[in-house]
C-alpha cells in the first residue's frame, strides 16, 4: 500500500530513558540527543493500552510460544501502536524507539504479529512455536544477502508450521537469522527429496542484533521528557484561540464527540481562558460508553450542554437505501449534518464559533482544509481547529498531562470513536463493536435479512462488504473473489411496477469532508440504456461487468444508488437534476423526440425510445429540460 504523507512525522526517542520525545532534538529527563522513530506515513502514533498490551503478548504466545510476549513487550516499557495502509488494518509496534513488529489483520485469518530483527533477537530465546533451524552454510546468504532458505537447507523445524505462517529462522546456536513467511509445512519442509523455497525472508537479523530495552518507564517519565513541547504546544494553541475568539464576536462552543480529539479541543480552550458551550450530534448509532463520557464531561466542568438526536433517522432509512458505505455515506446527511444544522439554527441563530477537534494527519481532507473554515451546509457556523497541526501523540500527552477523564472504549481496543457501526471502520475494530453489543445485533440482523433477500454471496457478510459499493480489487484479491462472486442471485424490485422514483440526501458529509449527494432510485436500472444516456453529461466510464457507470463525479450503479461529488452547492443540485432527468429519460422514455429537436450534433435518433450516438455526441445536454418523463414527477425528488 502507497504511503500517505500528511504532515511532518514528529516522533523521536531518548534511548538512555527509553521514553518516547515529540519533535525534540533533546530529552527532557536526561538532555541526552533524541533520534528520530522510522515509522510508515502518516505516522500518527499512540499509546498501546494495556489492553492492547495485553492482546499483542496472547497473540505473540500463540505464533512463537509462552513467554514469547512478554520478550517481545517486556513489561513496564513504553509501547506505542502506529497505523500503517494496509487492505484492513495494520499497527505498526514500536517500543525501545524502534519498531518491533507490526500486528496485520487478514479479512481470512484475523490478526497476525510480524516480528522484525529486534523482536525477533528477543523472541528467540524462548521460541518453541514456528521456528526452523538451517544449515551453517546458509546462514551468510540469509543474513548478508537476503536470500530466501531453501527446504534443502533445513535442518530442523517446529511441527506446527503451515503455508503462510510467519516464522523465525535460527542457525545451529539457536540464534534469529531472518524472519518471513513459511512457503511450506513443516512436514513438506523435512521430506525426503525436499525442494523449492522453505521460507520467504522478509527480514534479515544481523549477527549482532540487539534485543528489546528493558529499561522500565512510565507515562509521568514521558511527559517529563516532552515538558517543553507541551507547554509550547499549549501556549500557540492558546494564542490561536484567542485570537479567533477576539476577532469573531460570537458565541463559542465545543463541538464535543465524546473522542480524544474533541476532548483535548476543549480543554485547550478551556485553557485559554474561555468557557464554551458544548455540542454534541447524537446519531442515533452512538456507543453508551460514549454518550456517558458527553454527559460526564459537561457535568465536571459544569459546561452547558446542547444535544441534538436523529433519533431513528439511520433504521428509518435503511430500507430505502440500504446499508451506507465508505463510497456511499448517506448516513452522514441523516444522521450528522441533518442533526447539527438544526441544533445551530435553534440555539445559535445569530451564528457560532465552533472548535472542533480536527487533525491534519487523519485524512488527505482535513490535511488541505486548514485551521479555520465555514461548513457551507451550516452557514451559521464558523469552524476552527487549535489542534490541526498536531499528531495522536500531542493529543494523549496534553490529555494524560491533564489528567482528563477520557472515553473507556480507547482501553477496549478502539482507536477512533464514532458510529458503531460506521462503514469507514475496518473490519478489525468492526469484531470489538461487536463484543461491546449495543445496538449492534440489530444491525446485524438487518445485514442479514438484507443479504438474504437479495441473494448475497456469503463473502459478503463474513467479510463485511457491505462498506463498500464497490469492493476494492485489493480486497477481493485478499478473499480471493471475483466481481461477479460478490453479486446477489436476486434482481432488486423493491418497488414491483409502481413510478421510477429517486430519494436523496444531500449536503456536506462531515466523515468525508465534501460535498456531496448519496440516492437511491427504487428499482434495478437498464445499465445498457443508462449507460448510454449519460454521455449527454460527458465522458462515460462502464466498469467490466456492465454495473457501474461513472461521468463527472457521479456514479450510478444497477442496483440503483447513485452518488454525486461536487466542488459547491449550485453545482451539486445541478448535477443532481440533470442525473436524475437523464435517468428517468432512459428508463421511462416516450418517444416523444422533444429532446431529438434540441440537439445541435444531431447525435439523438429515436427508435421507440431515444439513443444517444457516442462518436457524434459532444456532451453539451442541449437536448436537457423540459420532458415529459420528468415534468410530470417532480415531487418524486427529496431533497
Amino acid at each position: 500500500m502507497g504511503a500517505i504523507r500528511l504532515g511532518k512525522i514528529h516522533l523521536r526517542w531518548c534511548t538512555r530513558c527509553n521514553v518516547p520525545v515529540i519533535e525534540q532534538d533533546a530529552c527532557g529527563v536526561c538532555g541526552e540527543k533524541t533520534r528520530a522513530v522510522r515509522l510508515t506515513p502518516p505516522g500518527d502514533a499512540r499509546p498501546a493500552f494495556d489492553f492492547d498490551l495485553h492482546e499483542l503478548r496472547v497473540l505473540i504466545d500463540a505464533q512463537f510460544g509462552d513467554g514469547a510476549g512478554i520478550a517481545a513487550l517486556p513489561e513496564g516499557c513504553i509501547v506505542l501502536l502506529n497505523k500503517a495502509p494496509d487492505i484492513d488494518r495494520m499497527d505498526e509496534v514500536i517500543t525501545g524507539g524502534e519498531v518491533v513488529g507490526a500486528i496485520r489483520f487478514s479479512l481470512m485469518g484475523g490478526n497476525k504479529f510480524l516480528p522484525r530483527p529486534r523482536s525477533a533477537a528477543a523472541i528467540a530465546p524462548v521460541i518453541s512455536r514456528n521456528w526452523v533451524r538451517v544449515d551453517p552454510g546458509a546462514v551468510e546468504a540469509i543474513r548478508n544477502k537476503k536470500a530466501s532458505t531453501l527446504a534443502v537447507g533445513v535442518l530442523e523445524c517446529s511441527p506446527e508450521i503451515s503455508p503462510g505462517d510467519d516464522v523465525i529462522v535460527l542457525d545451529d546456536g539457536g540464534r534469529p537469522v531472518s524472519v518471513g513467511v513459511a512457503k511450506l509445512s513443516s512436514g513438506d519442509m523435512m521430506a525426503p527429496g525436499r525442494r523449492g523455497t522453505a521460507v520467504k525472508t522478509r527480514w534479515p537479523v544481523a549477527e549482532d542484533e540487539t534485543s528489546v530495552p528493558r529499561a522500565e518507564a512510565s507515562w509521568d517519565d514521558v511527559l517529563t521528557a516532552n515538558r517543553e513541547m507541551l507547554s509550547r504546544r499549549t501556549t500557540e494553541a492558546g494564542d490561536f484561540i484567542r485570537e479567533i475568539v477576539g476577532r469573531n464576536h460570537l458565541p463559542v462552543a465545543v463541538s464535543y464527540s465524546g473522542g480524544k480529539d474533541s476532548l483535548a479541543t476543549l480543554l485547550l480552550v478551556l485553557d485559554a481562558g474561555i468557557r464554551p458551550s458544548l455540542i454534541f450530534i447524537d446519531t442515533g448509532l452512538e456507543f453508551t460508553e460514549t454518550k456517558d463520557n458527553v454527559e460526564k464531561v459537561a457535568a465536571d466542568y459544569s459546561l452547558e450542554l446542547f444535544v441534538e438526536s436523529a433519533g431513528d433517522a439511520f433504521w428509518k432509512n435503511l430500507g430505502q437505501f440500504g446499508p451506507p458505505a465508505r463510497d456511499y455515506r448517506w448516513c452522514c446527511k441523516t444522521c450528522k449534518l441533518g442533526p447539527a444544522t438544526r441544533l445551530i439554527q435553534k440555539n445559535f441563530p445569530g451564528g457560532v464559533l465552533s472548535f472542533i477537534g480536527q487533525r491534519a494527519y487523519e485524512s488527505e481532507q482535513r490535511a488541505r482544509k486548514g485551521s479555520v473554515w465555514r461548513n457551507p451546509w451550516t452557514p451559521n457556523q464558523l469552524g476552527a481547529s487549535p489542534i490541526q497541526k498536531w499528531t495522536a501523540m500531542h493529543v494523549w500527552l496534553y490529555i494524560f498531562s491533564k489528567h482528563a477523564k477520557y472515553n473507556p472504549l480507547y482501553e477496549r481496543g478502539f482507536d477512533r470513536i464514532g458510529c458503531f457501526m460506521c462503514p469507514a471502520t475496518d473490519m478489525a475494530e468492526l469484531q470489538v463493536a461487536r463484543g461491546i453489543g449495543g445496538d449492534y445485533p440489530r444491525w446485524q440482523a438487518f445485514l442479514e435479512k438484507y443479504s438474504a433477500d437479495r441473494g448475497m454471496p456469503e463473502q459478503w457478510l463474513a467479510h463485511d462488504l457491505w462498506r463498500w459499493k464497490r469492493v476494492p480489487a485489493s480486497v477481493m484479491g485478499e478473499i480471493g473473489c471475483a466481481p461477479d462472486d460478490l453479486r446477489g442471485s436476486t434482481v432488486r424490485d423493491d418497488a414491483g411496477s409502481e413510478p421510477l422514483q429517486l430519494r436523496t440526501t444531500e449536503g456536506y458529509s462531515p466523515c468525508v469532508d465534501g460535498l456531496s449527494v448519496e440516492g437511491v432510485f427504487n428499482r434495478e436500472l437498464d445499465m445498457e440504456r443508462v449507460s448510454n444516456l449519460l454521455n449527454i453529461l460527458g465522458e462515460v466510464t462502464l466498469s467490466p461487468d456492465g454495473r457501474i457507470v461513472e461521468v463527472d463525479r457521479m456514479t450510478v450503479f444497477a442496483e440503483g444508488p447513485i452518488m454525486i461529488r461536487a466542488k459547491n452547492e449550485h453545482e451539486l443540485r445541478e448535477k443532481l437534476r440533470a442525473l436524475r432527468e437523464v435517468v428517468f429519460k432512459a428508463m421511462e422514455c416516450a418517444g416523444c423526440g422533444i429532446c431529438v429537436a434540441r440537439c445541435p450534433s444531431h447525435a439523438l435518433r429515436l427508435d421507440g425510445r431515444i439513443e444517444v450516438d457516442i462518436e457524434t455526441c459532444t456532451h453539451c445536454g442541449s437536448c436537457l429540460g423540459q420532458c415529459p418523463v420528468v415534468a410530470f414527477r417532480e415531487d418524486d425528488l427529496d431533497f
